[in-house]
């Protein structure tokens, strides 16, 4: 009830001490509107959608909703342990360098028309005159946390005792095959959509070394724990 009585700013410059990708789910739980989506206990699954890893495809495909949270596994768990326990958890995740490239197209885009902090960080991200140039000067460890387009794809997808906890690890290379494989497991019949891809060049293109070796350092558990390289 008081934070409801709060005024918005208020609100929001409490919210903003949390890291970016818990901020919603922090806000939902003090209004009392936390609670797992209907689709989740439809298919006693649970989809960790991690931002841009075609996650909005894969919803759209395999449950008919046009989304579900960025919310993360612990979050979920804590939620509610005992359906964390019991559903099928799975997700995508996706080559870091491309996954970097892709978040800052979307941004340098415009983000969503949606959203006043993609507008935000839209603004932002513009003031660099290269993905390089942002690479190199803005992302760090602790500044990719301000962002969820930017958050380490493995802190979606670990517990609340940190361990890397999915029972099924889809990758946006293998998409389709994945998907397939997944609608497989839940015993349905689905079809993944058509991707709009809105990036001709292949994401190699777009780096430096310097660049290279940052998101190297920024994103190693990523790196090591789904074994990608630059290639």
């Amino acid at each position: 009830m008081l934070w409801r009585l709060m005024p918005a700013k208020e609100r929001e410059m409490l919210l903003a001490y949390a890291p970016q990708y818990q901020q919603r789910h922090i806000e939902r739980i003090l209004k009392g509107r936390a609670t797992y989506q209907p689709c989740f206990d439809e298919h006693q699954a649970l989809f960790i959608h991690v931002p841009k890893s075609a996650g909005r495809s894969v919803v759209r495909g395999m449950f008919d909703i046009k989304s579900v949270e960025h919310a993360p596994a612990d979050w979920y768990q804590l939620l509610d342990p005992d359906k964390y326990r019991r559903y099928f958890k799975f997700t995508f995740v996706r080559n870091p360098w491309d996954r970097a490239v892709s978040a800052y197209t979307y941004l340098q885009q415009g983000g969503s028309a949606a959203s006043s902090d993609d507008s935000l960080w839209s603004e932002f991200v513009g003031n660099f005159a290269s993905f390089d140039e942002f690479v190199t000067q803005w992302m760090t460890p602790e500044n990719v946390m301000r962002n969820a387009l930017f958050t380490p794809q493995i802190v979606f997808l670990t517990n609340r005792f940190g361990q890397m906890d999915m029972d099924y690890v889809g990758r946006f290379e293998n998409l389709h095959s994945d998907f397939s494989a997944i609608a497989q497991k839940l015993g349905v019949e689905r079809e993944l959509p058509h991707l709009n891809q809105s990036r001709s060049q292949p994401y190699q293109t777009f780096y430096s070394e310097a660049s290279r070796q940052r998101v190297a350092e920024v994103y190693r558990q990523d790196i090591e724990a789904f074994g990608y390289s630059f290639d």
